[in-house]
């Protein structure tokens, strides 16, 4: 009996093995497996997740609300499920240099850059994670046969995370995000759930962070409540993102000249040295949005804004909600009495030029999500004059 089970262990230790080579073939830089009683786990996390609802600190994702009860019950995903396998996918620029951290947070200080979130720049990631899994998906049906499976890339409500941790990937940071000791923060995860049963092969990862709390400190609008606590009605990536509607007055100016999403926790994090740039170039910026200027981006018209972003996920956000963000960064953009440090005084008199002559139009627009920030807007330049 003790030699069958012994076997058995060995058996499954060596399909692990080979999965985990195919997962790295398939362009992932870490996989993590797991078997069914450690998602049953889950089934403990829905306590602490509805104190944050309770809370009302999700703003207008009342999909998280919604969808509870599929969450924490992979079943309800995939019936039938008897495993899963978390990877991970690098997605820095290729050309990204050793001190991209230093580099990247110098553009937030440019007030006429527009800052969009180092992983929107290139391809939807979307897309990208969900043609790797499926090459995954077929690489293991080599290995281990016919199977029933699920790939879920951030659209399917499933805590992701939190089978990053257990399958030993990493831990969760006290900015809410996923660390990895060989990777900081900057990858993408993806779920394959299977109706195969496999053995995990990690234990959950350890909490790395210790006392320090630099990505609580640097946030610009103090989202975070506290470790592992965070607001994302006063999130950027939040209120540029998913929000819809009006950004409240006292944020706009914390905004600053980010125009799609924040990185500011991730720019200061220790562990990011240690970051990799991706494998494959469909996470390369693209319309050179690593160095945009905001007065640039506003001048595009709807069909201008459709064709560059075509395959990014900038293009879920629709043409207005696009225009808003820019019109807001635009306002905090508005000269200042100090010297702007940025550019000579001739090019920044043009800038401003060309930013007031674009306003003035869009206080005009039709849609009030474009005239209301558009308006906001130039009151700030009027008010410097």
């Amino acid at each position: 009996m003790k030699c069958d089970i012994k076997s058995k262990k060995l058996i499954a230790r060596e399909i692990n093995k080979k999965i985990k080579k195919s997962g790295y073939e398939s362009g992932f830089s870490t996989v993590g497996i797991l078997a069914i009683d450690d998602l049953k786990i889950l089934n403990n996390l829905p306590r602490d997740y509805n104190d944050y609802l309770k809370a009302n600190m999700y703003g207008d994702m009342t999909y998280l609300e919604k969808k509870l009860q599929y969450f924490h019950k992979p079943d309800k995903i995939l019936p039938g499920v008897q495993s899963a396998i978390v990877v991970g996918m690098d997605y820095l620029s290729r050309d990204a240099k050793q001190d991209w951290q230093k580099i990247e947070l110098a553009k937030l200080e440019d007030p006429d850059a527009g800052y969009v979130s180092i992983y929107a720049r290139g391809r939807d990631y979307h897309k990208v994670l969900k043609k790797s899994l499926k090459i995954f998906a077929d690489k293991i049906s080599a290995i281990i046969g016919n199977f029933g499976h699920r790939a879920c890339v951030d659209s399917v409500p499933i805590f992701e995370i939190e089978l990053a941790v257990l399958g030993g990937i990493g831990w969760r940071g006290k900015n809410t995000l996923l660390l990895n000791k060989d990777h900081g923060s900057t990858f993408f995860l993806g779920v394959l759930l299977l109706d195969y049963p496999l053995e995990t092969d990690k234990s959950s990862a350890i909490d790395h962070c210790g006392t320090c709390t630099a990505c609580i400190e640097i946030c610009p609008t103090k989202a975070f409540q506290g470790p592992y606590k965070l607001n994302a009605t006063r999130c950027i990536s939040y209120l540029t993102i998913e929000h819809k509607g009006i950004i409240p007055i006292k944020l706009r100016p914390l905004i600053g000249n980010r125009i799609y999403g924040c990185d500011d926790c991730q720019l200061i994090c220790p562990w990011n040295k240690f970051a990799k740039v991706a494998q494959a170039p469909d996470f390369d910026a693209r319309n050179g949005l690593d160095d945009a200027r905001l007065v640039d981006l506003f001048s595009w018209t709807e069909s201008e804004f459709r064709d560059r972003h075509s395959g990014s996920s900038i293009l879920r956000i629709g043409y207005h909600q696009w225009l808003r963000n820019i019109a807001v960064a635009l306002g905090n953009a508005a000269p200042r009495k100090e010297k702007h440090k940025y550019g000579s005084e001739k090019n920044n008199s043009e800038i401003k030029r060309k930013a007031i002559q674009l306003l003035k139009k869009r206080i005009f627009d039709s849609n009030p999500l474009v005239s209301i920030h558009a308006s906001w807007a130039l009151s700030k330049y009027e008010s410097r004059i």
